[in-house]
């Protein structure tokens, strides 16, 4: 097995890196869970999120924010926001479709997903 991440590793493994504190000061990476299923509680996912950052409205979304999106019927996929080379807002993802971490533009598509955006500063 090569590995691999989910859209919470990669959050993670990003704020890790980083070194990224939730609000209250604390290494955001230390909020990261494994106690989900492949359908996470998107009640606790909200939650935590809330929690841990700063919600902001969607319509001031911008690059480094993390985004919470749909993909089904219901909240449970995030996204860290990016500005693409044609200056147009993007998304990197660890898409289950793709099966890699994935960056493309926040089109239609995926702006029709977006539920909550996330300021980690």
């Amino acid at each position: 097995h090569a590995g691999g991440v989910d859209c919470l590793g990669l959050l993670m493994g990003v704020a890790k890196e980083l070194d990224i504190s939730d609000a209250s000061g604390v290494p955001l990476w230390k909020r990261d869970a494994s106690d989900y299923t492949r359908t996470p509680d998107t009640s606790r996912l909200h939650a935590a999120l809330l929690d841990a950052l700063k919600p902001k409205p969607i319509e001031n979304a911008s690059a480094g924010d993390i985004a919470l999106l749909t993909l089904t019927d219901s909240p449970q996929h995030l996204g860290i926001l990016s500005i693409l080379d044609n200056g147009n807002l993007g998304i990197i993802h660890a898409y289950a479709q793709a099966r890699k971490v994935v960056e493309h533009e926040l089109d239609a598509f995926w702006r029709a997903r977006l539920v909550a955006v996330f300021s980690i500063s």
